[in-house]
């Protein structure tokens, strides 16, 4: 059978360049997302400062998911 190689590797596999400009893109967009669900939460109207302080904890979740993801991203290196 023909081997799938190309550029010395393996079919799916990226150049470690490659890799890294996908990692960049991937925090940048967890960066993005977390500011734009900031600022949507700070739009909001809210009839009574309890529903404020809930939606607010959830949105403190969310960005701390968005934190994690970057620093699970930011410890990756490529070979």
């Amino acid at each position: 059978t023909k081997s799938l190689l190309r550029k010395g590797k393996r079919m799916g596999e990226l150049s470690k360049s490659d890799a890294e400009s996908k990692k960049s893109s991937y925090i940048e967009s967890l960066k993005n997302l977390k500011k734009e669900v900031r600022e949507d939460f700070t739009e909001m109207d809210f009839e009574n400062a309890d529903q404020r302080t809930e939606v607010e904890k959830q949105i403190e979740i969310m960005e701390s998911a968005y934190d994690d993801g970057v620093k699970l991203l930011e410890s990756m290196s490529f070979e």
